[in-house]
């Protein structure tokens, strides 16, 4: 008696192969090392200069405005290049651009960690979702972008990277403009580790300096809030980046406008 034909199992459900199962945990390491590479050197134009400033003890404000003092053309330019620094080093350097690159070395770590699962060996761990021309952090194109390294399978450790992930790369306005202050703190911390200003005047552009940073992070954490936990469904967000009850009310919200669309008319 010879047994029936043998079935082979569903494409999906086959284990990938042995070379791409030991090279995926190698290139999720690889993207993850890049991405903390731009991280810490975001890192480094933020807090980091201040740290350095202070722990150099060097750092003197005479020689910088000695220029605009003497010229009334640089004085201009350097009034004008304050509120534009506020405006980079807040919105962009301090807001935007650290949740653009942490999140994303942190999705790579897990990935390579879910890529030694066994029971993660017959599918993709990730995957890439497009946006149209305009949606998403970076130079304006006349094409979609690709958002890359979004989890097939959501946690909560990769809902809550899912979430800084898209604060990064799709950022709404009120998450920019919280970040504003900050920026301003950056600079008057930067003027108050200067050695060549008087003590007391440090003093109180450290303090402004701190209280600024605190308005900051009130605000982020209020955009944060009405983003991702008052908003009832979230259109602009990947579904990875919603908790349950989000994703609940998309999914009858999505079920609710195909019945109109559907229902036919009277």
């Amino acid at each position: 008696m010879t047994d029936g034909p043998h079935v082979a199992p569903h494409a999906q459900d086959a284990p990938l192969p042995v070379a791409r199962r030991v090279l995926r945990p190698l290139g999720y390491l690889l993207v993850g090392l890049v991405w903390t590479a731009l991280a810490l050197v975001v890192l480094a134009l933020g807090p980091g200069i201040l740290l350095w400033a202070a722990l150099d003890g060097g750092l003197e404000l005479a020689p910088l405005l000695a220029g605009p003092a003497s010229d009334p053309g640089e004085a201009v330019a350097l009034l004008l290049a304050v509120p534009l620094l506020v405006v980079l080093w807040g919105a962009g350097v301090l807001g935007v651009l650290p949740a653009a690159t942490w999140p994303l070395a942190a999705l790579s770590f897990v990935y390579v960690a879910r890529s030694f699962d066994p029971r993660r060996a017959h599918e993709p761990l990730s995957a890439t979702r497009r946006v149209g021309p305009g949606a998403a952090t970076g130079v304006p194109t006349a094409f979609s972008v690709a958002l890359s390294l979004q989890p097939v399978h959501g946690t909560r450790t990769t809902d809550l990277l899912m979430r800084w992930y898209v604060t990064g790369w799709q950022p709404e306005v009120r998450q920019v403009v919280a970040m504003l202050p900050a920026g301003a703190a950056w600079l008057l911390a930067f003027a108050g580790i200067a050695q060549d200003v008087p003590v007391a005047a440090r003093v109180a552009l450290l303090v402004a300096a701190a209280a600024l940073a605190a308005w900051s992070a009130v605000l982020a954490r209020r955009a944060w809030r009405r983003r991702f936990h008052d908003a009832p469904v979230l259109g602009d967000v990947p579904v990875s980046a919603l908790d349950p009850a989000q994703r609940r009310a998309r999914l009858a919200a999505a079920r609710a406008r195909r019945g109109t669309r559907t229902r036919p008319g009277r």
